[in-house]
């Protein structure tokens, strides 16, 4: 090819043409060269005769130009196939060469970019940074930093810029600029930054202590939860092991627990802990490992604070085995109820008789006492171990303590310990709940039992008082005393100092509780080695005054419906002896024609008849009568869950009170027109 194009540059130099072109040229060594030929015609007499040629080697100039096109050749691919945005503006700020990506970046081709100033596509916002920036580049200082722009769509994006001088000579006439759209990325880390922010408040607001350990089992991170319920600042607890929250007795268990987590496994527990307030506090507790860079680097930890679920399965177990004495004692106490209402009935009836001889009334007096003392000790264990709604009543807080004694009387002789009532006859009744107090004094009673335990001198005093406008109720022991330690303790719901199996620290924090709900107090007075007196005061309030007619005090004529012979007899006696009309029938169907021949001041009911329960006669009795209805009071001798249920519900919808049997027949006069004239 090199040959023919020399060739046709010949012929035309012998047609009289002057040439200028480049060829390749075979050295004796072989080595190519590029030479520049110019060449010219040779004339004699006019004609062409031969060429004259000059020949130029330029193989070095043009390899070196070569280069340099396939240099600007690949930087022009470069910059315009870069997925970063590589522009060129001069010093006054205005577009001189940008990149495809820099169009889609602004929104704008090419044509109408080059030429353009910089400025109008930045953000207002940070236009007086980025003046300063570019100020700075054309001083000869490269700069890097973030700014926002505007595309023409008017859409607001954030972008990582990089601008750099250009010199021509020496001198800065123009800046490079490399921009990275970082829009996504920003609302990727800003979603990130929100999501973190969430957890963190997720985490410091949670109710349960929320903590981090690493692999030694020392504290990363605890939320303010923790710190709340340790008492402990976070600083105090950063770095320190997680067994020193925990109660000293139960750190043995505690340990194996995260051993186990940091060998990749879930593990739940429990164990206490030392609360702020220095009392130990019951603790569940889930943990899962960590898992980074394909390795456990330490355990999650949740702790919620179960001690007052505890403390209600401590107490739902109680009434539980309350449940169970109520149910044992039943059977016993429907059979033995009405034989001891007929006994106190008639020993009561052969007191009142004026013939009766001296040693005669004496024995009626001591059938009458034996029997009563009978029926409340029967009594007393039906009304503790039965479950009562919160009832308030008019309260004899005498009575209360003498009848709580009594179901410890005998155990306490047994033991050898005396047992004294101090009981001021004249303390006034209050408005309580009366089956609560007792249970307040049972286990104040229990508890000074025993405290005198192994001690010489066994001695225990229940004293009542007016003390202030207060109702005082002292339980004296002459036990060991309580440690000065102890004193603000002892009404934290499981603190206990007996032996295991011998408590569960729950009786004085349940006491505490109900005397409060009667808006009093449970004070402690000891001294160790001399015992300890716990004091309830109670505050005086007056019962509800009710309203009775002026007929009560006169004969008054009354139906007893109930199924059981004996009561019926019992109870014709007693209020025919006080000079009542008393009519009576077994079934509900004598009532009804007892009903219908005249009017009642009193209808006593029970609630087993044989042929159609109690409620079923109230009922039926209310639609056709119901200002006889309202003269309605029951009674029953049944203690089983089902029907307390069952006399609850309806003392509830009826208003009418329900008599437990046996009944107080030195008081049934007056509470059967009582509930009438209600």
């Amino acid at each position: 090819d090199t040959l023919d194009n020399v060739w046709e540059h010949e012929r035309l130099g012998f047609d009289g043409y002057g040439q200028r072109y480049e060829c390749q040229v075979v050295c004796r060594d072989g080595d190519r060269r590029t030479v520049a030929v110019t060449s010219a015609p040779l004339r004699e007499l006019g004609r062409v005769t031969g060429i004259v040629a000059s020949l130029h080697d330029i193989t070095d100039e043009r390899r070196a130009r070569d280069g340099l096109a396939q240099s600007e050749a690949r930087y022009r691919n470069l910059f315009d196939t870069a997925s970063d945005a590589i522009y060129t503006v001069d010093a006054h700020g205005a577009f001189t060469s940008a990149n495809e990506a820099t169009c889609r970046l602004v929104g704008i081709n090419s044509e109408d970019l080059l030429g353009r100033g910089l400025m109008p596509l930045i953000d207002p916002d940070v236009a007086d940074a980025v003046r300063e920036r570019f100020g700075a580049a054309l001083k000869g200082q490269s700069q890097r930093f973030e700014s926002t722009i505007i595309d023409r769509a008017g859409r607001r994006k954030f972008v990582s810029v990089t601008n750099t001088p250009i010199r021509h000579g020496g001198n800065v006439v123009g800046v490079l600029g490399v921009a990275r759209d970082v829009t996504e990325e920003r609302a990727q880390a800003r979603a990130l930054e929100l999501s973190e922010a969430k957890y963190s408040n997720l985490v410091e607001s949670a109710a349960d202590a929320i903590f981090t350990v690493d692999e030694e089992g020392r504290f990363t991170s605890v939320n303010r939860t923790l710190e709340k319920s340790t008492g402990r600042t976070r600083a105090e607890l950063i770095g320190k092991p997680f067994v020193s929250v925990v109660a000293e007795q139960d750190r043995d268990v505690t340990w194996p627990i995260f051993a186990r987590t940091l060998s990749g496994e879930r593990q739940r527990g429990e164990f206490r802990y030392v609360a702020r307030d220095g009392v130990y506090r019951f603790g569940s507790i889930i943990t899962a490992p960590m898992i980074e860079g394909g390795r456990v680097a330490g355990a999650l930890g949740v702790v919620r604070d179960v001690t007052d679920e505890k403390m209600l399965v401590e107490q739902l177990l109680q009434q539980e085995k309350l449940a169970a004495i109520g149910q044992l004692v039943s059977g016993v106490a429907h059979e033995l109820n009405n034989p001891l209402a007929g006994v106190m009935a008639f020993a009561q009836l052969l007191m009142a008789s004026p013939t009766i001889v001296d040693d005669n009334r004496m024995a009626a007096e001591t059938i009458n006492t034996e029997a009563k003392r009978a029926a409340r000790i029967v009594t007393n264990l039906l009304t503790f171990a039965r479950q009562h709604p919160p009832t308030r009543s008019a309260a004899d807080l005498n009575q209360i303590v003498h009848d709580t004694a009594e179901l410890r009387r005998y155990a306490l002789e047994r033991d050898n310990v005396e047992l004294v009532e101090d009981l001021d006859p004249n303390l006034p009744l209050t408005w309580a709940d009366p089956f609560q107090l007792q249970q307040v004094f049972l286990n104040l009673i229990t508890n000074a039992e025993q405290a005198v335990s192994g001690t010489a001198q066994r001695r225990i005093v229940l004293r009542t008082r007016t003390e202030g406008g207060m109702l005082v109720v002292n339980v004296e022991d002459s036990g060991m005393g309580i440690a000065a330690a102890d004193v603000d303790r002892i009404f934290n719901p499981f603190f206990t100092t007996k032996a295991v199996g011998q408590g569960t620290g729950l009786g004085l924090s349940i006491s505490d509780g109900i005397v409060r709900e009667h808006g009093g107090h449970i004070r402690v007075q000891s001294t160790p080695g001399a015992g300890a007196t716990l004091r309830v005061e109670l505050p005086l309030t007056l019962p509800p005054q009710r309203k009775r007619g002026s007929e009560a005090d006169h004969a008054r004529s009354v139906l007893v419906v109930d199924a059981d012979a004996e009561l019926r007899g019992t109870v014709v006696a007693v209020l025919g002896a006080a000079g009542h009309r008393v009519d009576t029938s077994s079934t509900g169907i004598e009532a009804f024609a007892a009903l219908r021949a005249r009017w009642y001041d009193a209808v006593l009911v029970d609630l087993h008849l044989p042929d159609l329960p109690g409620e079923e006669l109230y009922a039926e009795l209310k639609g056709r009568d119901p200002r006889q209805a309202a003269r309605v009071t029951f009674a029953t001798d049944r203690t089983d869950r089902t029907d307390r249920a069952r006399v609850e519900s309806l003392t509830r919808a009826t208003g009418r009170a329900c008599l437990a049997k046996p009944l107080e027949t030195t008081t049934l006069s007056a509470t059967l027109f009582a509930e009438a004239d209600a």
